[in-house]
């Protein structure tokens, strides 16, 4: 099969074709086709032509013809980085990602300053959420056009969904600085404040925000939950109530409202939300959110049936949304982390560690079992620092993909050593230089453990353990991320327990870091004894400030803020006992231990 003679001589006349692509971008397309289709007759090997009716029936909604013309140009010009850039721009239009991707790779190879194709590469990663991928190529298109805004915005983006958020806030401070009057560009520079934790820039944000846009609803529900964070009760009352004010009827500062006030909620405010949960048209997110924070206030009232009924509602919502939980999915995960790392794993000394660093410190178990409490008993010793719930192990295990944890024996050289460097200089960003313990108090870390042992062999886990039923409460009338499914379901939360229960006593027989036994009911029965143990377990000396937390001014991003902010007590131990009949069987092996605070 020969190609087309495509030589000077049979190119098509350059004003003609100029003509038509005016004609084509101006939307008078039928005078565009009426030059262009003679010229594919006269000149068919001309991809400039091809080129040209490609953009011409993409015009016109037809992808398929675009699609024969725009691959006929690249054959006929394979040299022809922008033949290549715009087959790229048609596949990625009609969802074909994966030759989008081949096609804007060839552009960039064809034309290394060609800045459209690199960021439409990056782009068209993100679309996939595949953002580790996209930051090398928007990071090239940032180099070569550092001031185009939207470069820079996706850019800032893929920065923080990649978990590199410090190197996502200058990017956001620019497009910030551009638009001031932005209202989305403010709201993502606040979440990049907000994960950075720097509270204090992230308030002065929205609030210069407000000084341009003083009726925007969304900034006022931002700065609302901000304050929340902080612990400024009436402050984030008071933001809340403005956002209800501007957009009538949101359901987001709604619940907020009723989440903070609780019991003493006005029965006005509570009327107003009974009436839009009956409303058959509510949308689930919107239904959800309600439900919690009304089954809460039901429940803080002793209507305890109510409550659970609300409960109901709002987590039949968030399945419709999210999905069911996956039971067999989670038993397989638990099943292929106990297979990789078992016993012989670590019987002899890791080739590749990522760092002896011993300051990271892992608290971990399920959602409601004390994590945020112990985290704050810690972060008041005078050598430790809370980090929070870090986001940089789990990020690291999705960018491992689905070969975790079967390639735990065979990680890319090097990979350990950047990947633990990355994550010290995550948690340790507002440490003093003197901490010798940095809390990370992600719960569901206890799946991560296996890569906790190799990137850090002197690290040390505390293991946060509750009555199950009290924590399948707690969850359940909880508003959880989107993707924690456990969550929605009383029997998938028992499930979770009884799996976390397993994988963690896997855990303590096979790994070489020390893992301490911390029993919620305990700790808020004798808080000085099991606290002290905490901390001599830390290898710290005592200090009564440990149990002073709840005078802290720490930015809490929990759903245990407000309890945090109060003294040890006992309320919660045995709430349950109100829902009793919803609840249930739970195995045996999810109850804690007689005898708390075992160490292996």
């Amino acid at each position: 099969m020969t190609t087309p003679d495509s030589s000077p001589s049979s190119r098509a006349p350059a004003a003609q074709l100029a003509h038509a692509t005016s004609l084509t971008r101006s939307g008078r397309l039928a005078e565009a086709g009426a030059l262009l289709l003679p010229l594919s007759k006269t000149h068919p090997s001309d991809p400039l032509v091809h080129r040209a009716l490609g953009e011409l029936f993409t015009a016109r909604r037809d992808p398929r013809t675009a699609l024969s013309h725009l691959q006929l140009a690249c054959r006929l010009a394979p040299e022809s980085a922008t033949n290549a850039l715009e087959l790229g721009r048609l596949q990625a239009a009609t969802g074909d990602f994966d030759g989008a991707r081949l096609s804007f790779g060839q552009a960039t190879q064809l034309d290394p300053a060609l800045f459209e194709a690199w960021f439409l590469l990056g782009v068209t990663y993100m679309r996939e959420e595949r953002q580790a991928q996209a930051l090398p190529f928007l990071r090239r298109a940032h180099q070569l056009q550092p001031t185009h805004p939207d470069a820079t915005r996706a850019l800032a983006d893929a920065e923080f969904h990649a978990g590199t958020a410090g190197d996502a806030l200058p990017l956001w401070q620019e497009v910030v600085a551009a638009r001031p009057g932005d209202v989305n560009a403010r709201l993502r520079l606040g979440e990049t404040l907000n994960r950075l934790v720097l509270l204090d820039e992230e308030i002065a944000n929205y609030e210069d925000a407000l000084s341009l846009l003083p009726e925007s609803a969304d900034i006022w529900m931002a700065l609302a939950q901000t304050r929340e964070d902080g612990g400024a009760r009436e402050e984030a009352i008071e933001a809340y109530g403005r956002a209800l004010r501007f957009k009538p009827g949101w359901v987001t500062p709604l619940a907020g409202l009723l989440a903070l006030q609780r019991k003493d909620a006005p029965d006005a405010l509570v009327d107003q939300a009974i009436a839009i949960q009956a409303r058959p048209d509510l949308a689930d997110r919107d239904r959800a959110l309600l439900g919690y924070a009304l089954g809460k206030i039901q429940d803080s009232r002793g209507m305890h049936a109510a409550a659970m009924a609300s409960w109901h509602d709002a987590n039949a919502a968030r399945r419709r949304m999210s999905g069911e939980y996956n039971r067999p999915r989670a038993e397989e995960d638990a099943r292929r982390l106990m297979e990789v790392f078992d016993a012989g794993f670590f019987a002899h000394p890791q080739a590749a560690v990522g760092s002896h660093d011993g300051r990271p410190l892992f608290v971990v178990g399920m959602p409601r079992s004390g994590t945020t409490l112990t985290e704050q008993i810690i972060a008041m010793h005078s050598r430790a620092h809370g980090c929070g719930e870090l986001p940089d192990l789990p990020l690291i295990v999705k960018t491992l993909g689905t070969r975790w944890p079967d390639i735990a024996r065979d990680l890319e050289p090097g990979l350990l050593e950047r990947e633990a460097a990355r994550y010290l200089q995550a948690a340790s960003r507002h440490a003093a230089a003197d901490v010798l313990r940095l809390v990370d108090k992600t719960p569901l870390n206890y799946f991560n453990l296996g890569l906790v042992a190799l990137l850090f062999p002197q690290a040390r886990v505390v293991w946060c353990r509750r009555d199950p039923r009290d924590i399948a409460i707690s969850i359940y009338s909880e508003n959880f991320a989107l993707n924690s499914r456990f969550a929605t379901d009383l029997d998938a939360i028992a499930h979770s327990i009884a799996l976390q229960t397993r994988l963690m006593r896997h855990w303590q027989s096979v790994l070489p870091l020390p893992i301490h036994e911390l029993q919620y009911e305990a700790l808020v029965e004798s808080p000085e004894p099991e606290a002290r143990r905490l901390i001599d377990f830390l290898g710290l000396d005592w200090e009564p400030a440990c149990l002073e937390f709840h005078r802290s001014n720490r930015t809490v991003q929990t759903p245990s803020r407000w309890q945090v902010r109060e003294p040890i007590h006992r309320r919660s131990s045995g709430r349950w006992q109100r829902h009793a009949d919803s609840l249930p069987a739970f195995d045996p092996d999810s109850f804690p231990a007689a005898d708390p605070g075992r160490i292996d």
